[in-house]
């Protein structure tokens, strides 16, 4: 699943999995691909336009808030 805490897009698959996820995602909206930040721990795209965000909740990306991505990102570093 996609999500977004409307500054970030992040998959809730960990590994190489989540991340061809969040990139098929991105490139369904035509985000580009220099909004990826291969960050170690959690990868994302950032989402630097209001309307950036209103097109990937409207093509499914959950919204949910930065303490729970922080949450789920800490929990799989853990494992």
């Amino acid at each position: 699943m996609i999500l977004t805490d409307g500054i970030h897009l992040v998959s809730d698959i960990p590994g190489e999995e989540g991340e061809q996820e969040l990139h098929a995602f991105a490139r369904k909206l035509q985000f580009r691909r220099a909004w990826f930040q291969r960050h170690p721990v959690h990868p994302h795209y950032d989402l630097t336009t209001a309307r950036a965000v209103r097109r990937a909740r409207e093509a499914g990306a959950q919204a949910t808030s930065s303490r729970e991505i922080a949450k789920m990102f800490l929990r799989r570093k853990k494992t």
